[in-house]
């Protein structure tokens, strides 16, 4: 992964620094975080995915650098630390925002594709039962097991599409959070 790779996979502009890097990585794991896909075994294994990615971006940046920067001698925040922060959350909840959006479309395509077949499939079965014989049997069972397939195909990424809108929602939220809090944070 080159380094503009790496930038792009974490919201970060050319001249981010350690902190930014470290904050934007920290912000994408949460928002990205498998657990946060519950039960769904393709939304976990696209969110795996999507962190190893980030863990990779996070490597590409950090690397030859000291993991850590050492605490700061101040336990109060001043308005431009808040400030920081919020940015850096904004971007990381668009980031993570996009790589729902881009699971969303892919999940919505392969759903066409599964209501295509599940039709096809349909009048198939409906021509092949009027049919005698070996062959019209055959061609019935066939298709009618592909019915059945594509209709089960098509509730469970029904159910995917949901999630991963509800999560784009929360993600949105996030975001627009994070801006209104920076915005005041500057006018402070």
């Amino acid at each position: 992964m080159t380094r503009e790779e790496a930038l792009t996979a974490l919201g970060l502009d050319g001249d981010a620094t350690q902190d930014e890097i470290t904050a934007a990585y920290r912000e994408l794991a949460q928002m990205l975080h498998p657990d946060k896909y519950g039960t769904s075994k393709r939304l976990r294994e696209r969110a795996e995915q999507q962190m190893r990615v980030i863990n990779e971006a996070r490597y590409t940046l950090l690397r030859g650098r000291a993991a850590r920067r050492p605490a700061s001698t101040s336990a109060v925040a001043t308005a431009q630390d808040i400030y920081i922060e919020a940015t850096i959350r904004a971007r990381a909840a668009e980031t993570a925002r996009l790589a729902v959006v881009a699971s969303l479309r892919t999940m919505k395509e392969r759903r066409q594709g599964r209501i295509t077949m599940l039709v096809i499939s349909l009048v198939v079965a409906l021509v092949s039962s009027r049919l005698r014989g070996t062959v019209g049997a055959l061609a019935f069972s066939i298709s009618s097991m592909l019915v059945v397939w594509g209709g089960v195909d098509v509730v469970m990424f029904g159910n995917q599409i949901r999630v991963l809108k509800q999560r784009s929602l929360e993600l949105l939220r996030t975001r627009d959070r994070a801006r209104e809090i920076a915005q005041q944070a500057q006018e402070l």
